[in-house]
């Protein structure tokens, strides 16, 4: 489970932006608390949805995730996947919401629906469009009260709810894994081992049983960047993560995966991110957290 902190009594729970960054690390299937609507910017990848579904994400796909189902990303966008998300109570709009506004949501609020909705890319679709105006009237100021913003998000639920009615089913699809990274396989796992450590190249060629030469050119063509890169940005991706959660310094945090420097972190996150790692943190938690020992490392 994770958790959006939500208000009883609103039924926006959250708007984020979250760019990811290769090498991505593996998702979890996971629920949430709320509804979660999602909007693809850039990069591809797989997304299951529920137990059974899995589609092909590119940009301008949008999914909706009803509460309590399971689901998960695979990136593998380059340079980036990045991704919009709007997280409403769903308790609050099934209890709340005046009976109108009810019957109109009805498809969406039960039958087939309650398993999530898929919709592809390469359109120009009117709940995308919406969508992604909602992001610039708040980052614009031009939605300045949580009814407005709850006006946008009803309107938002039932363009979905109308364009999945209109758009022709998506057949779900097996998710394959590039022929060309299995052999690479054992040195992904040694960076995800031992990340934190000083890794080195060699050591990564031996655990696939591979010349350090022969590896180093089979990595950077299958990976698309060099392995050392790889190791930098498997090790930011995990910053972003204690960056997200914990209030730890930064300082600390760049010791915990693996930089030898504050220097070195700052100028491989900026690589990565485009900003430093303080800009990251403010923007996706919207204050300077305190230290809190309270999260463990995952």
């Amino acid at each position: 489970m994770r958790s959006y902190p939500v208000d009883e009594d609103a039924l926006l729970a959250a708007m984020t932006d979250i760019p990811f960054y290769p090498p991505y690390l593996p998702d979890a299937m996971h629920m949430h608390n709320c509804m979660e609507i999602g909007l693809c910017l850039a990069g591809e990848g797989m997304l299951h949805l529920g137990r059974e579904q899995t589609f092909a994400f590119s940009p301008g796909a949008l999914v909706l995730v009803p509460q309590g189902v399971p689901h998960n990303q695979m990136h593998a966008g380059v340079p980036l996947t990045h991704w919009r998300y709007i997280a409403l109570n769903e308790d609050y709009l099934l209890r709340r919401m005046p009976r109108r506004y009810q019957s109109e949501l009805a498809p969406l609020l039960g039958g087939a629906a309650r398993g999530g909705i898929f919709l592809p890319g390469g359109g120009e679709g009117g709940a995308q469009a919406l969508f992604s105006l909602m992001f610039s009237l708040r980052e614009g100021g031009i939605l300045r009260s949580a009814q407005q913003e709850e006006l946008c998000a009803l309107l938002l639920l039932t363009l979905i709810v109308r364009q999945a009615e209109s758009t022709p089913a998506v057949a779900p699809c097996e998710p394959e894994a590039p022929a060309s990274r299995v052999p690479l396989g054992p040195a992904l796992a040694y960076v995800r081992e031992h990340f934190r450590e000083d890794v080195k190249i060699g050591d990564m060629a031996r655990s696939c049983s591979m010349s350090e030469s022969y590896f180093r050119r089979l990595f950077t063509k299958s990976m698309g960047l060099a392995p050392l890169e790889y190791v930098n940005r498997y090790r930011v991706q995990r910053s972003m993560l204690l960056l997200r959660i914990t209030g730890d310094p930064v300082q600390n945090i760049a010791a915990r995966v693996g930089f030898s420097s504050i220097a070195a972190f700052n100028r491989n996150f900026r690589r990565c991110a485009g900003m430093s790692p303080v800009a990251w943190r403010r923007m996706q938690t919207g204050t300077n957290p305190k230290p809190d020992s309270r999260h463990p490392e995952q």
